[in-house]
C-alpha cells in the first residue's frame, strides 16, 4: 500500500499502530490490553512491546487486527473494508453508513487540500468491523494468508466482543473542504452512551433487557443489536479501572483533601459504607466518590477502618494529606475516624444535627398529635376520587421529618378551601399549628439552604447555627405555652451542639478563613483570640523553616491579579508601611469587611491572595470540608431516600463499578 495512503490514520511514529491513545499521558496495547504511561513521547511504549518478541517493529507489511498480527499482501492498492452489514453491532456506524447504503454502499473523503498527486487520490471506504484489507479480498470477501504470517496473541479480556469499527479511524481525519459536511462521527462506541444511562441514573443493568428499552433502541435504530448484560458489565469494569487511574492520578497532585463517611443500612439489615472525598483543583472544588461498599453483619469500627485503608491503598492516598472526615452521628463511624486518623480529624455532620433537632421536635405529644390528626386527612384525601380541594394534599415520609413540616404547613395553608365536616383540626390547634409553623420556619429554611448544593462547605455551619440561636431568642407577643416551650428547647439543643462546634478546629479554621464570615460567626470571643494566636504561631514556625508560600496559580496571565498586586503595593506605600510586618496579614485580613455572601471563597482568595499568601496557603487545607456527611437531599427529602434504596439494590448485585461511575463528570464520558 502506498505510504500516503496510511498518513491520514496514522502516527508519525510506527509504534502507535499497535496501541490505542486513551489520553494525553496513556494508551492501550492492542495485543494485550494493558496500558501503558506515554509521558508525551513513546519510550514506555517500545519498551512494553518488547514483551511481545514476535512483533516486528520495522515491518511495514503488518497490521495488528484483534490481538492478531497480520502481514499485508498488496501494497500498491488504495485502502478498502468489507460491505457494510445490515447486522453491525455499532449504532454510531449504523446511523453514519444509513446514507451511503442508499448511494452505493461507499463514503468518498475528498484529498486534504489542492497539490495532491494521483497516488493519493481521495480512500473509499465501507465499515466492517475490525480490519483494512485490500480491494480484492473485499470482492472476494477473503483473504489470502499464511500460516506464517499469523501470530496469535491472547484475546481481549474485557472488550472482545466490543471492537472499534473503522469508522473510528477515520474520525481522527482532518475535515477540510467538502468534509465538513460528513456527519460528525462519536469518539466512542454505542456502549459508552449506554453505561453513562445506565451509570448516571443509577439503574441496574437488566434495564437494558427490559421491553420498554428493546422497544426504543428498536425504534431508533432497527437493525441495532444491543449488548449483552455481560458484555455491557466489562465495558463498565474497563471504564471504570481508566477513571480510578485517572482519579489516582488528580489525588496525587493536591496537597490535602477530606473525606466524609456515610453508613446506610436496610430494614432487612444489609449495610454498606459510601466514602468521597473532596478537593481544591486550581479554583474548582470537586467532590468525588471514591467507594461504595457493603459491609459484613457482624459490624465493628475495625470493619469501617479496614474499609477506609483499603481505598486510600486503592487511590495511594497518604493520611497525611486528610485534614478530617466529616460523618453523621454514630459511635461507630466515630470510633472508625479516631482510629484511622485521631479525634480532633472528625467533624460532625451539622445536617444530621439540624435533622435529628426537627424530629425531636415532631416527635413532642403535643405536636405529634397534630402531625397524626392531619396524615390521616391527608391519606383518605388522597385516596379518594373527589379530592375536598383541587389541590392535593403532600403526605409526608417516613424518617424525613423535613416532609413532615411540608405536609403541616400546606394543609394549613389550604385550609380555607376544605368544606368538609368536622375538620381535623380545631381553630385553636389550628392557631398553635401556625405558631409552631412560624417557631420552625428559620430551621427548615437553613435545612433547604443546604440542599441548594451536594455537599455544602463546613464554613456555613456556624454562622447558620449561630444566626438560628439569634432568631430563637427572639421573644414572641401573644405565644402560644406550647410553641414557646418548644423554642426555649430548640434554642437550648442549638447551644449544646454549637459550643461544640466552636471547638472543633476544622469547623472553626474553615468560618475563619472564609471571607464572607470571618471571626463574626463566634460566641466565645477567647475562642477566637486563641485561633489567631494558633494561625499566628503556624505562620511564624512557617517563616522559620524557609518553606515558601504556595503561590497562585492564575493558569495565563490574569490582567486584573497583576493590577491586584500593585494596588495593594501602592496603597501600603500611601499607607506608610513599606515592609509590612509579618502580623499585618492576619491582623489586615481579620480588620477588613466582609465579603458579598453570594460569591465563592475560592474566587475571593484570588483577589486576597497577594496580600494574605499566608493566609491563602492555609485556606486551602480547610475550605474544602463538607458540612455534611452525604448529600442533603438525600437526608432530608423523599427523593433522597429513593436514591439511598437505588444504592440497596445495586449492591446486591455487586454493581459498585455502577455507583463509581454515576459520579464521574459528563465531560469525563467524553460523550
Amino acid at each position: 500500500m502506498p505510504k500516503s495512503c496510511l498518513k491520514p490514520i496514522m502516527s508519525r511514529s510506527k509504534i502507535w499502530k499497535y496501541y490505542d491513545k486513551l489520553d494525553r499521558n496513556s494508551a492501550q496495547c492492542q495485543l494485550c490490553e494493558k496500558v501503558i504511561k506515554t509521558c508525551g513521547n513513546t519510550s514506555n511504549l517500545m519498551k512494553h512491546m518488547k514483551t511481545h518478541p514476535k512483533v516486528d517493529l520495522f515491518d511495514d507489511k503488518t497490521v495488528v487486527v484483534r490481538g492478531i498480527y497480520k502481514r499485508r499482501e498488496q501494497d500498491d492498492l488504495k485502502r478498502t473494508v468489507m460491505p457494510f452489514k445490515e447486522e453491525s453491532t455499532d449504532f454510531h456506524s449504523e446511523l453514519l453508513f444509513k446514507p451511503a447504503k442508499d448511494s452505493g454502499g461507499f463514503i468518498e473523503l475528498q484529498p486534504h487540500g489542492p497539490g495532491k498527486n494521483n497516488s493519493e487520490d481521495h480512500i473509499a471506504v465501507q465499515s466492517v468491523g475490525y480490519a483494512w484489507v485490500s480491494p480484492d479480498a473485499a470482492i472476494s470477501g477473503t483473504e489470502t494468508v499464511s500460516a506464517d504470517d499469523i501470530i496469535e496473541f491472547e484475546p481481549k479480556n474485557e472488550q472482545e466482543d466490543l471492537a472499534k469499527s473503522s469508522f473510528q479511524q477515520i474520525q481522527d481525519l482532518p475535515l477540510q473542504g467538502d468534509d465538513l459536511e460528513m456527519p460528525v462521527l462519536s469518539r466512542r462506541s454505542f456502549y459508552q452512551e449506554m453505561a453513562f444511562f445506565v451509570c448516571r441514573d443509577r439503574h441496574p443493568l437488566q434495564i437494558i433487557q427490559g421491553e420498554g428499552f428493546q422497544h426504543l433502541l428498536k425504534v431508533l435504530c432497527p437493525t441495532y443489536k444491543p449488548p449483552s448484560v455481560a458484555e455491557l458489565e466489562r465495558f463498565i469494569c474497563r471504564e471504570t479501572q481508566l477513571q480510578r487511574s485517572k482519579l489516582r492520578q488528580q489525588l496525587a497532585t493536591v496537597s490535602t483533601l477530606s473525606l466524609n463517611c456515610s453508613m446506610h443500612t436496610r430494614a432487612e439489615g444489609q449495610s454498606w459504607l459510601e466514602l468521597v472525598a473532596h478537593f481544591h483543583d486550581g479554583r474548582h472544588l470537586i467532590s468525588r466518590t471514591l467507594s461504595v461498599q457493603t459491609l459484613p453483619e457482624s459490624l465493628t469500627s475495625g470493619h469501617l477502618v479496614d474499609c477506609m485503608e483499603r481505598v486510600c491503598q486503592r487511590f495511594d492516598i497518604n493520611k497525611s494529606k486528610i485534614t478530617c472526615v466529616t460523618t453523621r452521628s454514630n459511635r461507630l463511624l466515630e470510633n472508625a475516624v479516631t482510629t484511622f486518623l485521631s479525634a480532633k480529624h472528625h467533624v460532625p455532620c451539622f445536617a444530621d444535627q439540624l435533622n435529628l433537632l426537627l424530629e425531636a421536635v415532631l416527635q413532642r405529644p403535643e405536636i405529634h398529635g397534630l402531625c397524626e390528626k392531619i396524615r390521616t386527612y391527608v391519606e383518605a384525601d388522597r385516596q379518594s376520587e373527589e379530592p375536598s380541594s383541587q389541590i392535593k394534599l403532600q403526605l409526608d415520609t417516613m424518617q424525613r421529618p423535613l416532609s413532615t413540616y411540608d405536609m403541616l404547613d400546606q394543609y394549613l395553608k389550604h385550609s380555607s378551601v376544605h368544606v368538609e365536616e368536622p375538620p381535623p383540626l380545631s381553630p385553636e390547634q389550628m392557631d398553635l399549628g401556625q405558631q409552631l409553623l412560624d417557631v420552625l420556619r428559620p430551621m427548615t429554611s437553613s435545612m433547604r439552604e443546604l440542599s441548594r448544593t451536594p455537599y455544602p462547605a463546613a464554613s456555613k455551619a456556624l454562622p447558620m447555627a449561630h444566626t438560628l440561636i439569634n432568631e430563637l431568642k427572639q421573644e414572641k407577643s401573644s405565644e402560644h405555652k406550647v410553641a414557646q416551650e418548644v423554642r426555649l428547647f430548640m434554642g437550648k439543643q442549638l447551644e449544646e451542639h454549637f459550643e461544640g462546634m466552636e471547638r472543633n478546629l476544622n469547623l472553626a479554621m474553615s468560618s475563619l478563613l472564609d471571607p464572607r464570615f470571618r471571626n463574626i460567626p463566634f460566641q466565645r470571643g477567647a475562642l477566637v483570640a486563641k485561633y489567631i494566636t494558633q494561625l499566628y504561631d503556624m505562620m511564624q514556625a512557617h517563616v522559620d523553616s524557609g518553606q515558601a508560600v504556595v503561590s497562585v496559580d492564575h493558569g495565563n496571565f490574569d490582567i486584573w491579579a497583576a493590577f491586584k498586586t500593585f494596588s495593594h503595593e501602592k496603597q501600603q506605600l500611601i499607607n506608610g508601611n513599606n515592609v509590612a510586618d509579618a502580623d499585618d496579614e492576619i491582623s489586615t485580613y481579620f480588620c477588613a469587611g466582609l465579603s458579598t455572601l453570594q460569591a465563592d471563597p475560592f474566587q475571593l482568595w484570588q483577589e486576597l491572595a497577594p496580600a494574605h499568601p499566608f493566609l491563602y496557603s492555609v485556606a486551602q487545607k480547610y475550605l474544602h470540608i463538607p458540612a455534611t456527611a452525604l448529600s442533603p437531599s438525600r437526608l432530608f427529602t423523599a427523593d433522597g431516600a429513593v436514591v439511598t434504596e437505588q444504592y440497596a439494590r445495586l449492591l446486591e448485585n455487586n454493581m459498585e463499578n455502577v455507583l463509581f461511575m454515576a459520579d464521574v463528570p459528563t465531560d469525563e464520558w467524553q460523550i
